[in-house]
């Protein structure tokens, strides 16, 4: 194995056995929403892009799944690594929204940014991007679908564009063994380190998952997943508890959801990762009264009590408990909401952050 290659792994194995797997970016802070400028998410015909790069002398066989057989192929597998890791930092970048944070990659001229969903958060909020070189920018979130876990948004601030940006692949020419390069900023933005980069191969292709063995940690989610030629072919998702089970999205995933995700929509639930706060009430009642509680879940830990009566969550008003229903559907885990409600006539507010529910509890 290659020096650059080992380096790679070593860190990112010192990085998990100090940063707890399984983390997931939450934010907070709203603002008002600008249509995208892009209509759509550019194709492999139409893309520009900076971070292709030209197989180096006998490759080919190597990016297509092959194990380096000889000193020539290890060397042109090292060579080309480098290649791609010094353009793809230019296009990695770091997410921030309030104190928690993850990563992402620009792919338009004209700052799109991909990302998972549970770290672009819901539609309308303000994030900071941080730039390879340092620059700190304003950004805007648009849409996600929350059942793949893809998030988009886009950079506001024009002082820097038009942004450098990811030239993309496509997820369906995809080989089990291919080689991949996995880039982000685990553990958040360290201002004298690029982004770090992984190497791994693909282990399955699903629809809408693929899983390598690109070792990936608290920080990493949303950021990009390359090709040995430079193309982006995903994005980082669930972090496993090995090695071997890490979860990226698919590109392809991002084409098909894009009209709606650029238009701030947002739909789904990531598997196991259903939002709840522990209230039941009933569906036909003119009022959103909640009738029962879970014990120490996160209405009951923020006061709230059997016979209260929910007037807003998160600033929208709710006028029946089916409307609070769906009004925690649209929410992730870890966000932070305002409620409001009626307890004797007084009306009270309580500040939540959203759970997870197991399969038996309530929303």
């Amino acid at each position: 194995m290659t020096p650059a290659i080992c380096v790679a792994w070593l860190l990112s194995s010192l990085l998990l056995s100090s940063v707890p797997s399984g983390s997931f970016a939450q934010e907070s802070a709203t603002t008002t929403l600008q249509k995208p400028v892009s209509p759509s998410i550019p194709t492999q015909e139409k893309q520009s892009g900076s971070t292709f790069v030209s197989f180096e002398t006998g490759l080919e066989r190597i990016a297509r799944g092959g194990e380096p057989s000889t000193l020539a192929e290890l060397q042109a597998l090292e060579k080309q690594q480098e290649k791609v890791a010094s353009q793809i930092n230019k296009v990695t970048v770091n997410v921030q929204q309030s104190s928690a944070q993850g990563s992402g990659v620009i792919i338009t001229p004209d700052g799109f940014v991909l990302t998972a969903a549970h770290v672009a958060g819901r539609p309308g909020r303000t994030a900071i991007v941080k730039l390879s070189d340092g620059r700190t920018v304003k950004a805007k979130t648009l849409g996600t679908n929350r059942g793949m876990d893809a998030g988009l948004l886009q950079i506001t601030d024009k002082n820097g564009a038009p942004w450098p940006h990811a030239t993309l692949g496509e997820s369906k020419d995809l080989r089990l063994g291919q080689w991949l390069i996995a880039a982000g900023h685990p553990g958040g933005w360290i201002s004298d380190r690029p982004a770090v980069i992984r190497v791994g191969r693909v282990l399955q292709i699903m629809k809408s998952t693929l899983v390598t063995d690109c070792a990936l940690i608290g920080g990493d989610s949303g950021g990009p997943l390359f090709d040995l030629n430079g193309r982006l072919i995903g994005i980082h998702s669930r972090i496993g508890t090995e090695t071997t089970d890490n979860m990226h999205v698919p590109i392809d995933v991002y084409r098909d959801s894009w009209d709606r995700m650029a238009q701030s929509q947002s739909w789904g639930t990531l598997p196991g990762f259903t939002p709840m706060i522990g209230v039941e009430g009933s569906a036909s009642s003119a009022r959103a009264e909640v009738t029962s509680i879970a014990e120490s879940g996160p209405a009951a830990r923020s006061g709230i009590r059997p016979g209260d009566i929910i007037l807003s969550y998160d600033g929208n008003s709710i006028s029946s408990f089916t409307e609070l229903q769906r009004a925690v559907e649209e929410s992730l885990p870890g966000d932070r909401v305002e409620i409001r409600y009626e307890r004797l006539g007084e009306l009270m507010r309580a500040r939540i952050i959203v759970g997870i529910a197991d399969p038996q509890s309530a929303k």
